[in-house]
């Protein structure tokens, strides 16, 4: 078995303690796992694809200057999330930004094989999404990014947010009711 299909096999608190001890491969890996759906979820929060990079690669450096302040016993996943979460708030409250409309380019939206017409529809129905989502409360919002976008169980959510398990799943639960009532979608 190649030292790649072995690192691909770990999972992310596995390639975390490899990278502790100077396999910098389990950082590229752990990278590549988290780049597309933790850009995502910070994008889904900013709406700003450059802020978001500039927060996507904090979020990293963060990861790499606290890398000793990692619980073993806690996943990855939701301490990388509650890492860029903290640094999306942080930075709101310092900039009181005024949130901007996404350009949806910037995510993939096109994979190979796909025609303009359909890119369009996917583009307008992203930019629908977008404007539901900021009808939602900020916990809706979060919990919905964090489950949608980032992929995080419920149980990381309510340790990621500080909130409890049940509390986590009614607020996905009014969040999607919420979003079929504003996007016009019958049940």
């Amino acid at each position: 078995m190649r030292a790649l299909e072995k690192q691909e096999l770990k999972n992310d608190e596995e390639l975390f303690q490899d990278w502790l001890k100077g396999g910098n491969e389990s950082f590229d890996n752990l990278l590549a796992r988290y780049q597309g759906r933790l850009y995502k979820v910070i994008l889904g929060w900013t709406k700003n694809p450059h802020l978001s990079q500039d927060l996507f690669q904090e979020t990293w450096v963060r990861v790499i200057e606290h890398k000793g302040d990692f619980d073993p016993g806690r996943k990855f996943s939701s301490w990388i999330f509650s890492i860029a979460l903290n640094l999306t708030r942080d930075h709101w409250r310092r900039e009181k930004h005024s949130r901007t409309e996404i350009d949806r380019g910037q995510i993939d939206l096109a994979s190979d094989g796909v025609d303009q017409s359909q890119i369009l529809i996917e583009r307008e129905r992203m930019k629908e999404l977008d404007a539901a989502l900021g009808q939602l409360s900020e916990i809706e919002r979060e919990v919905f990014m964090l489950r949608h976008f980032g992929a995080l169980s419920f149980k990381e959510i309510a340790d990621l947010l500080g909130i409890n398990l049940n509390t986590a799943l009614g607020r996905m639960h009014q969040a999607l009711g919420r979003l079929k009532k504003i996007m016009g979608v019958e049940e």
